[in-house]
């Protein structure tokens, strides 16, 4: 009675997070009981409240929202510390269109990043903002009308007025109310890497609004953001590193305390099996909670096939989410592709260099690499941006003679059998390896031993050609054609999204079932209905849970193909 009791605490709360993996969902009270204070984590508080502007840098899922939303808190709930204003730009790609169909889309842009900031900083503190001609109300329809691709001419005016200026007198008379001497703005969500337009011009508005009472700080992705020819990074702006290695000291037990917070001392899973689920989970703690619900809802009999199982489906997912990024950066396909073929060659020359070596000798999991094409920085950083490499410090063993050192995923490690050559399965080898807290030299290799030279020469753009003239472009981001004049118009991201047939996308088969028995088609009709549960709830079989998790399913896919 008492191993069912605390199992069906653990049901509870695995039922409970189903959703609850992205801190963005999280109310207050389950953020604080389910957050782990550790060294890493104090640091990155720290930086986040003091001044100077920072960039908090890290792939999905290594809690960049999280600690954002916790400092945001801590400062609201105490006076001695700066007054915080959190905002997130996850809804940016819903104003990608502007770009395509209306002259002044950076324009409309720059007002809504400011209009965000300012009905963010209204909503904590109730303070109006006396200098801004337009009512908090303004400004929100105004916000509400942009991301549903409703902008009109009544928003002339007020786009043309609300500025950084205003913005920052107004955070300034704020202070002034609630005896601040300071503030900080959480700016979450702002890799716009989808839109380098609006990147660029989020990164001047984020460098302008610094000053010495407002320190601006925002989370984006380790690789692919680009902040534009006027945005410094290190002058600008101090790059706060997220992402845990897993060969930091404290990364097993900053892991182990995230499971405990989340879940008690109820977990009925054998010790080695926990740690090494922790490698694998590869720094990102959503990660450790989703292989920790799917072990335990498992229906496979051993734990070495429910670990067999769940790690072969991580590796799928991980790679197909990886690939993916070409179905949003259709002009990166083939260096995306060619990204795969690298992953893959360094697995193999890992486990190769593993497998000559002894029981006794010493194994690695990372990989030191010299005389990287410069074509290659590209490929390299949508691996980083993905989760699928880490790359550690760059050492150099003389003039000229650098190496780039790189870990990957732990999961494809373990799943490609490159770690220990055994025909068996047993955790405490791999984590013999794993525990290594003096690791050796990584093996080393030259950059064109890794990818032929065909595939080095492909290294380049997929850019489509000129409607016109057909003619091939000869850069990214030209507006016209060289031959014939013609302008040159991209493809909508957020389109192409709205368009997915829903399904298409990662249902269960009982789901797909039910949306073929309803209207609802594509995402766009899903998005624009204004009640989707209810329409759901027709159908024989479906009541509110189920309901409810479709729909839940349906924006989780569509926000994370969007963010």
């Amino acid at each position: 009675m008492v191993y069912k009791s605390a199992q069906n605490k653990i049901e509870d709360a695995l039922e409970q997070a189903e959703f609850e993996e992205r801190a963005d969902y999280l109310e207050f009270e389950k953020l604080n009981d389910w957050t782990v204070t550790s060294k890493h984590f104090n640091n990155i508080q720290k930086k986040l409240i003091q001044v100077g502007a920072k960039l908090i840098t890290g792939p999905r899922g290594t809690g960049k929202t999280h600690q954002m939303r916790f400092a945001h808190y801590s400062c609201v709930n105490d006076n001695s510390k700066p007054l915080s204003i959190y905002v997130t730009f996850n809804h940016y790609l819903r104003l990608e269109t502007y770009l395509h169909e209306s002259s002044n889309a950076i324009s409309i842009f720059h007002s809504w990043v400011l209009a965000k900031i300012v009905i963010a900083c209204f909503e904590e503190y109730k303070i109006l903002p006396q200098n801004i001609e337009f009512t908090e109300s303004d400004l929100r329809s105004f916000v509400i009308d942009i991301e549903k691709q409703n902008y009109s001419e009544e928003y002339k005016e007020l786009v043309s007025f609300l500025n950084v200026r205003t913005v920052q007198d107004y955070i300034e008379s704020v202070l002034s109310h609630t005896n601040r001497k300071r503030a900080i703005l959480l700016l979450d969500d702002a890799a716009l890497t989808l839109t380098n337009d609006y990147l660029v011009e989020f990164f001047d508005i984020f460098r302008s609004l610094k000053s010495t009472k407002i320190s601006p700080k925002a989370s984006v992705y380790p690789g692919s953001t680009k902040y534009g020819p006027r945005f410094h990074l290190g002058q600008d702006a101090e790059r706060v590193p997220l992402w845990l290695n897993v060969s930091d000291p404290e990364y097993i037990d900053f892991m182990k305390a995230v499971i405990t917070a989340r879940f008690s001392d109820n977990l009925t899973i054998d010790d080695d099996m926990k740690q090494l689920l922790m490698f694998c989970s590869f720094g990102i703690p959503r990660a450790y909670i989703m292989f920790i619900r799917s072990f335990i809802e498992s229906d496979r009999k051993t734990a070495q096939s429910k670990f067999n199982s769940i790690l072969e489906e991580k590796c799928k997912n991980i790679i197909e989410e990886y690939k993916s990024i070409s179905q949003k950066l259709s002009q990166f396909t083939g260096i995306i592709n060619i990204g795969e073929t690298f992953l893959n060659s360094i697995l193999s020359e890992v486990k190769a260099f593993n497998y000559e070596k002894t029981q006794s000798e010493e194994k690695v999991i990372s990989i030191g690499i010299s005389d990287i094409d410069n074509k290659a920085e590209r490929m390299i950083k949508f691996l980083i941006e993905a989760g699928l490499l880490y790359e550690q410090d760059e050492v150099s063993h003389g003039p000229g003679r650098k190496l780039r050192r790189f870990i990957p995923h732990i999961s494809l490690l373990v799943n490609t059998k490159s770690i220990i050559k055994s025909r068996g399965f047993k955790a405490s080898d791999i984590l013999d390896v794993l525990n290594n807290k003096k690791p050796p030299q990584p093996v080393r290799r030259k950059f064109n031993k890794l990818l032929s030279n065909d595939d080095i020469s492909s290294l380049v753009l997929n850019l489509p050609p000129c409607p016109s003239c057909q003619s091939q472009r000869i850069a990214e981001g030209q507006k016209f054609c060289h031959i014939c004049g013609s302008e040159l118009v991209d493809g909508s991201i957020f389109k192409k999204c709205m368009a997915q047939k829903l399904l298409e996308i990662p249902l269960t088969p009982f789901q797909k079932r039910v949306i073929a028995e309803t209207p609802y088609e594509t995402i766009e009709d899903v998005i624009s209905s204004s009640d989707t549960a209810a329409e759901l709830r027709r159908i024989k079989g479906v009541g509110k849970v189920h309901s409810e998790r479709i729909v839940n399913k349906i924006v989780s896919w569509t926000n994370e193909f969007l963010y």
